[in-house]
């Protein structure tokens, strides 16, 4: 019986926890033609069609009209900076989908960070760090769903309280080569969330 209650309080918990929006998550929503900038998230990147750069597997056609792309080797970023702001003993995880572009060789690089002052995302560049996570997608032959980036706030810290910054990293965070990316995600998760889990874990093997 104790087992069967954690694993209900675990789902309840789960779902209680929702998603924070990113503004067009899933490239759709772009106001640019072909190439062009992707809305809500830059400094760089542009978007494509799916139809005009198919996967062999067909993935591609489960996840909408258009992808991201941006030359991770180089200093080019693609980030959004959110107006919501980091909470005390909370995980945060940052991930989405990606191909290493029409050679299938790459690396992309995850990032979570906050801006240190408050105030809109144009022309912002004081980006902070907390968190890099990098993955080697040589000869993946289709879009691939990635663990992402996680970090865990405590009880106090300097991000507490700034708004969160989501990106995809540069050539000095170890991008490597083009990178092909499609419906982010930013999921929230209390650390008493995570213990619970743990705890599950543990009477499921005792």
């Amino acid at each position: 019986m104790k087992k069967l209650a954690l694993a209900a309080a675990l789902a309840v918990s789960a779902a209680a926890f929702a998603n924070i929006p990113l503004l067009n998550a899933d490239i759709e929503s772009n106001v640019t033609g072909q190439f062009g900038a992707i809305a809500n998230w830059g400094p760089n990147g542009g978007w494509a069609p799916h139809a005009g750069f198919p996967t062999p597997t067909g993935l591609s056609g489960d996840l909408g009209g258009n992808f991201g792309f941006y030359s991770a080797n180089t200093t080019e970023t693609v980030g959004q900076l959110l107006p919501v702001v980091f909470e005390p003993n909370t995980t945060y995880r940052f991930y989405s989908y990606a191909i290493g572009g029409g050679n299938r060789l790459g690396a992309i690089p995850y990032q979570i960070g906050y801006a240190e002052a408050d105030g809109p995302p144009e022309g912002r560049a004081d980006f902070s760090l907390l968190a890099t996570q990098v993955y080697d997608l040589d000869g993946v032959e289709d879009f691939i769903l990635l663990d992402g980036v996680t970090y865990t706030t405590g009880a106090t810290g300097d991000e507490l309280g700034k708004q969160i910054w989501v990106r995809l990293g540069d050539g000095a965070a170890g991008g490597r080569s083009d990178i092909w990316f499609d419906s982010f995600a930013l999921v929230p998760e209390p650390a008493s969330f995570l213990l619970l889990g743990l705890g599950l874990l543990a009477a499921r093997r005792r």
